[in-house]
C-alpha cells in the first residue's frame, strides 16, 4: 500500500511539473509575438513619417529636372512678339558682338579684337564696307552665315532699320548661334545707329557687347595731319554733326557756334549749305537769329569765311582726295568733284594741315 500511495504521489508530481514548464513555453511565446509587434508598429510608423520628405525630395528632383530640360531646350522667338513685350522673350547663351571695321578699302584698320570675334563667329550681318568687304569677311569661318544689310541713299533694295532690327534679334534669340556679329563701317557708336540696335536687343533679352573701330573721325584729322584737340590754337574741344542736318534741321549748328573745331559727316552733297549752316547764314529762320542776337558778337569771332577747313574724301580708301581751305572758298575748290562719303573739318586747328604724302611704308 505504502508502494502504491508512493506511485500515486510521483505521477501528481510529474504531471504538475509538465504543466508548469508547458505554461511558461507559451508565454514565452506570448511575450515574443508582442515584442514582433510592437516592431512591426514601430517599423510602420518611421516609414509613415518618412514618407512626406521623400516625396519632397521627388518633388525637387522632379523640378530640377523639368527645369534642366527646359533650358536645354532654346525656344524659337517670332517676330511679332519682338516690339511687343518682354515676356515674349527668354535668356539664351547667344552673344551679339557690334564691331567697328575700321576705314578704308583695305584691312589696315581693322582691330586684332575684331578680326579675332570675326574668327569665332556662327553669324555675320555687315554693312557696306566698300572694298574691304570681301578682305575682312574672310576671317570668317566656313560655317558661318553671311547677310548684307547694309543701306545706300536712294537705293530702293536697302533694308529699311526696322528690318535690320527685326533680323539681328530673330537670329539672336533662336538660339541657333552663340556669336552672332554686326560688323559695322568705322566705328558703331559714331552715326552707325547704334542706338537702335542696342534697344532691340535689350527688349529681347540678348546679351551684346560693343568693339570699338577705327572712325573716320580719327582717320580724316591724321589724314591731313591735325589734332582734333590742342592748347596751342584754341582747339579746346570738338564736336561732331550730320551735314543732313544742314537742310534738315538748320538751327541745330547754333549749338556749335561756340565749339572749338566742328567736324561734319555726310556733307558732301550738300557742302554748301554746310558751310552756309556754320556761318549762321541765310540757312536759319528768323526766331533762331533772333535767339542768338545776344550772342552774336562771339558767334562771329568763331566762325567766318577765313576759318581754316579740310576736306577728306574716302579716307585711307581707293578714291581718297584731301583739300584744304577756307569757309569762303573750300566749296569752289571742291566744286566738280563727287565728295561723298567726305568729312569736314572746321577751325583754327587746321591751320597746322600739310598734304603730306601716305601710303609708304618702311
Amino acid at each position: 500500500s505504502s508502494s502504491s500511495s508512493l506511485n500515486k504521489s510521483n505521477s501528481k508530481s510529474s504531471l504538475s511539473s509538465s504543466s508548469s514548464s508547458s505554461n511558461d513555453n507559451r508565454n514565452k511565446e506570448e511575450y515574443n509575438e508582442k515584442l514582433k509587434e510592437q516592431r512591426r508598429q514601430r517599423q510602420q510608423q518611421m516609414r509613415q513619417s518618412r514618407a512626406p520628405q521623400r516625396q519632397l525630395k521627388n518633388d525637387s528632383n522632379n523640378n530640377n529636372n523639368s527645369q534642366s530640360q527646359q533650358s536645354q531646350q532654346q525656344q524659337y522667338i517670332p517676330l511679332n512678339a519682338m516690339m511687343n513685350a518682354y515676356d515674349g522673350f527668354k535668356l539664351c547663351d547667344t552673344k551679339c558682338f557690334i564691331v567697328g571695321a575700321g576705314v578704308g578699302s583695305s584691312i589696315d584698320n581693322l582691330t586684332l579684337r575684331a578680326a579675332n570675334i570675326l574668327k569665332s563667329a556662327d553669324y555675320v550681318f555687315y554693312d557696306d564696307l566698300g572694298a574691304s568687304s570681301e578682305t575682312i569677311l574672310d576671317f570668317c569661318g566656313e560655317r558661318c552665315t553671311k547677310t548684307y544689310v547694309g543701306k545706300r541713299g536712294g537705293d530702293l533694295k536697302s533694308k529699311k532699320q526696322s528690318e535690320i532690327n527685326a533680323m539681328l534679334v530673330e537670329v539672336c534669340s533662336s538660339g541657333k548661334y552663340k556669336h552672332v556679329v554686326r560688323l559695322k563701317g568705322g566705328d558703331p557708336a559714331i552715326f552707325g545707329r547704334l542706338g537702335n540696335e542696342i534697344e532691340a536687343l535689350k527688349r529681347a533679352k540678348v546679351k551684346y557687347e560693343i568693339v570699338p573701330g577705327v572712325s573716320s573721325l580719327q582717320a580724316s584729322a591724321a589724314a591731313v595731319g591735325v589734332p582734333l584737340t590742342e592748347t596751342m590754337r584754341g582747339g579746346r574741344h570738338f564736336a561732331c554733326i550730320s551735314g543732313h542736318d544742314a537742310k534738315t534741321n538748320p538751327e541745330s549748328f547754333r549749338d556749335l557756334a561756340n565749339v572749338d573745331t566742328v567736324v561734319v559727316f555726310m556733307g558732301g552733297k550738300n557742302i554748301a549749305d554746310v558751310v552756309d549752316a556754320l556761318l549762321l547764314k541765310q540757312t536759319f529762320s528768323d526766331n533762331a537769329k533772333a535767339s542768338m542776337t545776344a550772342n552774336a558778337t562771339t558767334i562771329n569771332a568763331k566762325r567766318s569765311k577765313n576759318t581754316p577747313c579740310a576736306v577728306v574724301r574716302d579716307v585711307d580708301g581707293e578714291k581718297e582726295k584731301r583739300w584744304l581751305g577756307t569757309l569762303g572758298d573750300i566749296v569752289e575748290k571742291t566744286k566738280g568733284d563727287s565728295l561723298s562719303p567726305c568729312i569736314l573739318i572746321v577751325g583754327e586747328v587746321v591751320r597746322s594741315a600739310t598734304l603730306h604724302e601716305r601710303r609708304k611704308f618702311l
